[in-house]
């Protein structure tokens, strides 16, 4: 389960005084919070395949909240997120359609602005190749050692043998 903040006297009083018709309910905050670790496939309906794994394997992904309103407050703090100030303006018109003031909608900018930023695709990607690089290294050092040590054959299948028994340890880590 990923992490989430649950501070959310916090999120509410991180911009000072909020105009009442701003004001967001603990189900509003928790819904925000719960969107933090949502992405953008959270937004559209499952898929052909998808439901027909559900029926397969009794499992489904759940595609929006039940609540309609609290769908809209989700969906429209996903997006703003995702994208910023280059939203739809479509979106503010349907949040404020489920009942989102203007005001409201800007204080949930507000918040979704106050949340800390992850790192993009290409941090990610660099971060990866660097790690890839790094173990290559590593993995060349240790062959090179053992070959002078051993026969190349046995330090080849040592090596071989020890990546197979730690690549599953790493495998998790290096998805985002």
């Amino acid at each position: 389960m990923a992490y989430l903040d649950s501070r959310a006297a916090l999120l509410e009083g991180m911009a000072g005084a909020v105009p009442a018709e701003a004001v967001l309910s603990p189900l509003e905050l928790r819904t925000l919070q719960l969107s933090q670790a949502d992405g953008r496939a959270s937004l559209r309906a499952p898929h052909r395949i998808e439901r027909l794994g559900a029926m397969l394997f009794g499992s489904r992904r759940l595609s929006g909240l039940a609540n309609p309103r609290l769908e809209a407050l989700r969906r429209f703090a996903i997006l703003y997120r995702l994208e910023g100030a280059a939203i739809d303006a479509g979106e503010a018109m349907r949040a404020e359609a489920a009942g989102f003031s203007a005001a409201t909608l800007d204080r949930v900018r507000r918040i979704v602005d106050g949340w800390p930023r992850r790192a993009g695709p290409l941090l990610r990607a660099a971060s990866l190749l660097a790690g890839l690089a790094l173990a290559a290294a590593a993995g060349a050092a240790a062959y090179f050692w053992l070959a002078d040590e051993l026969e190349p054959a046995v330090a080849a299948i040592l090596l071989g043998a020890g990546a197979v028994t730690l690549a599953p340890l790493f495998a998790g880590r290096l998805r985002g």
